[in-house]
């Protein structure tokens, strides 16, 4: 029934109940599991607006994604590597929605599994829902958990 499970984690501790539920599906269907972090730099760098340092600037803040994206795929990988379930990793860059999305149809995945908030270290910065937007404009099923 599921094939492809893509998981969607920030590192938080709802995505990593999100990533122990999808273990459960992914053993229960023999699913393939695709695990998705993605670092949206543009609210860090648009406070640096047109200032000569903005360049500089991007090569630190793009240190800290590649950072960001080792940690939540360590911690998120243990959850499928303590199952012994395979995953392959994908680390993205752009708008957490429109990206999830995106990766989830270049997988042609079954299913999104992601928690239902998340807690990043630059939680303050994302406005909204990133799980209501992929609930809204994903073209398979989403499972969001608590």
């Amino acid at each position: 029934m599921y094939k492809q499970i893509l998981v969607c984690s920030d590192g938080s501790a709802n995505a990593l109940h999100a990533a122990e539920a999808a273990a459960t599906i992914a053993e229960k269907f023999d699913s393939q599991i695709t695990v998705l972090s993605v670092f949206f730099p543009t609210p860090l760098l648009a406070s640096f607006g047109e200032a000569p340092e903005a360049a500089a600037c991007m090569d630190t803040v793009m240190s800290i994604g590649e950072g960001q994206h080792d940690a939540i795929q360590a911690a998120t990988g243990k959850v499928f590597e303590d199952r012994g379930i395979p995953v392959t990793q994908m680390r993205e860059f752009g708008h957490p929605v429109d990206t999830i999305v995106s990766a989830a149809e270049e997988i042609d995945a079954d299913l999104i599994v992601i928690g239902s908030r998340g807690m990043s270290g630059f939680k303050s910065l994302l406005l909204g829902s990133v799980s209501d937007g992929v609930l809204h404009h994903a073209h398979c099923p989403i499972l969001v958990i608590r």
